[in-house]
């Protein structure tokens, strides 16, 4: 554990404020130190109000800021006097809690603070950090855990016995706080929950944190060694596929998948009776659930063993005023040793593969200890069906329709197929774009939002690109099999073989590799559909462009053929053919107005020459598309739709 502090950064800060959200910026850049929203921090202050009145207050880390990124719009001031006289009462709910301190905002319209606000007003410091330490957490959790925090700090560190977050553990600090001089340790350590350091100095505060998580690591290492895994590639990627096709069904809705590192395949049963026995801290619960599922060759018996085990966990509540979360597993062990996660999104899905790497790393040390106890069945449910919780979940926005999806686009650099992925991540999908362009890598580089360089007539290039999508994301569960080129002006008699075979090899075949190397996905995908771009030239082909209007009629018929043969497999098959789409990069300014020439119109005129006298853009295509595949047409299969403003030809 090293310091980041620096004085010359540090020096920058000018007022309380920004030099409490300079050093919870280093707290929060540690992942050793908080993850994911684990660890608050504070500073008292004063403020003079509308009135002339000085006040003594209390910034407080809002609820859902990163402490890792944030500034001083993280943090929430509140009227310190208030919030101490919460701690005189001696009961009261927690959602009564929660709306005092609303009520103590300075500012009516800033963000909640920590539900830990009440615990950083009562300790008498400046400055209050707390984290949740990964060391401190895995010593804490092995048997004789307070005793070994003996052994590693002698009397320097208060020890107290785990309280729920929130009024019961201010509660504690208050009596601890009564009968005790903090200024006699250099923290507190609330065991199987995190650490607090303090000070009336923003540097010895953090300096304190640093130091006693340092020393705890120390202890690890010196005594067992480091903790080491890897994280290895899909194994089988079709039973990775499937895997996740069984927790989206536990979950009802489709989920994201993610990789965590694996572990020796001869450790995994060690491992996963550990794991029974607690999670590495109590948050960790709403991220993973109290367990993770047990998979072996078959993923259906392990996920149905972990349904009813957590059906069971959740009965023993016996509490009717609480309704069941999904009884899917948030992470999984593999009998190889590989570790997934999953998630309803690509965020959440991220956030247990951090927690369960985590986690991994805390039960190798509980191996080398001898065993692991966590908080019980009891303590983990009240946090997992805490009312605070079950709260946030209600406030959630729905979810995009297609939220957990996973698409891949081809040719998505540009025009079309970009617009397509667009519209797709637009919707919630994870899209992974397909492009011989190297261009792709930059246009789609956002997390979910990612582009593969490969020429997609290399049916083994095409195979390693699926093979990632599902090894990064779980699966698959809608293709778009957009990639095609177009060359004008040769009529048959003029036509050669390169342009012919290099049309039909980009234009139909590369389809025909797509499509094959991705059924075996698509047969565990949810809701599962392809969607082909094919072209008005199927139905109304024009001199002058043989290959392409043949390739398209040959896309139509494989279309038409995978329709009849995927039905079976719940898997639709559809074709949208566009017209004069002129946002491409094939209509350059001058092939534009040439074009118009020819037919002796405006290039305005040239570009709504339709029924409607509507120009057609790529995401007028792209929306077609997400009919097919959105839920707008969920009965549709083998289907031609035109976007093409209405073409008389056609008609």
């Amino acid at each position: 554990m090293q310091s980041r502090w620096n004085n010359t950064d540090a020096a920058q800060a000018k007022t309380d404020l920004d030099l409490r959200a300079y050093s919870s910026r280093l707290i929060g850049a540690d992942t050793a130190l908080v993850l994911h929203g684990g660890g608050n921090t504070s500073v008292k202050s004063t403020h003079t109000d509308r009135f002339g009145e000085k006040l003594d207050i209390i910034w407080v880390k809002a609820s859902g800021f990163d402490l890792a990124s944030m500034g001083p719009e993280g943090f929430t001031a509140l009227d310190l006097r208030r919030v101490l006289k919460l701690a005189g009462l001696e009961s009261l709910s927690d959602a009564d809690m929660v709306n005092e301190v609303l009520c103590a905002r300075l500012d009516a319209s800033a963000a909640a603070a920590s539900i830990e606000a009440i615990v950083h007003a009562l300790i008498p410091f400046k400055f209050v950090d707390h984290s949740h330490a990964d060391a401190i957490l895995t010593i804490s959790n092995t048997p004789g855990g307070k005793e070994r925090f003996a052994e590693i700090y002698g009397d320097r560190v208060l020890v107290l016995p785990y309280i729920k977050p929130g009024f019961d553990l201010a509660i504690q600090f208050r009596d601890v706080i009564a009968n005790t001089d903090l200024s006699a340790y250099d923290a507190v350590i609330s065991e199987n929950h995190g650490v607090f350091t303090f000070d009336d100095d923003a540097f010895r505060s953090y300096e304190k944190m640093i130091l006693v998580v340092d020393e705890a690591e120390a202890w690890l290492r010196n005594n067992y060694g480091r903790a080491e895994f890897t994280q290895t590639d899909a194994g089988d990627p079709v039973g990775v596929a499937a895997a996740r096709k069984g927790v989206s069904d536990l979950a009802g809705g489709a989920v994201i998948s993610r990789k965590s590192k694996s572990i020796p395949g001869s450790n995994v049963q060690r491992y996963g009776a550990l794991l029974r026995k607690g999670t590495l801290t109590p948050e960790h619960v709403i991220h993973n659930k109290p367990y993770p599922a047990m998979l072996g060759d078959d993923p259906e018996s392990g996920l149905a063993a972990f349904r009813s085990e957590y059906v069971g966990y959740f009965g023993r509540a016996e509490d009717a005023d609480l309704t069941m979360l999904a009884p899917f597993p948030h992470w999984a062990l593999f009998e190889d040793g590989r570790c997934r996660s999953f998630g309803p999104n690509l965020k959440r899905a991220s956030v247990s593969a951090d927690v369960a790497d985590t986690t991994l790393e805390a039960m190798y040390y509980a191996d080398q200890i001898g065993d692991w106890q966590g908080l019980g069945e009891q303590d983990l449910r009240d946090l997992e069906y805490w009312e605070l919780e079950q709260a946030k979940l209600k406030r959630q926005k729905p979810a995009s329709e297609l939220t957990g999806k996973i698409a891949v686009v081809s040719g998505a650099a540009a025009g079309i197929g970009q617009a397509c992925a667009e519209v797709l991540f637009e919707k919630g999908a994870v899209v992974i774009g397909l492009d011989i362009d190297p261009s792709i890598s930059e246009t789609m580089s956002k997390p979910g939002y990612e582009g593969l360089v490969l020429d997609l007539t290399d049916e083994a290039a095409v195979a390693n690109a699926l093979a990632y999508v599902v090894d990064n994301y779980g699966g698959l569960d809608i293709v778009v099999s957009n990639a095609g080129i177009f060359r004008t002006g040769a009529k048959i008699e003029t036509l050669g073989d390169e342009d012919w075979d290099a049309i039909l090899a980009v234009n139909l075949s590369s389809h025909r590799k797509l499509i094959k190397q991705a059924v075996p996905f698509l047969r565990h995908g949810i809701n599962p559909g392809i969607v082909v771009i094919g072209s008005r030239n199927v139905a109304a082909p024009g001199g002058g462009a043989a290959a392409y209007s043949v390739s398209k009629a040959g896309l139509t018929q494989l279309m038409r053929v995978a329709a009849l043969e995927l039905a079976p497999e719940g898997v639709t098959v559809n074709a949208v053919h566009p017209d004069a789409v002129f946002d491409t990069r094939l209509w350059t300014p001058e092939a534009l107005a040439t074009s118009a020439a020819r037919y002796g119109l405006t290039i305005d005129e040239y570009k709504t020459r339709n029924l409607l006298k509507a120009e057609i853009k790529s995401r007028d295509v792209a929306l077609a598309v997400c009919a097919f595949i959105d839920g707008t047409l969920p009965a549709t299969t083998g289907a031609q739709l035109p976007v093409d403003g209405g073409n008389d030809r056609v008609i």
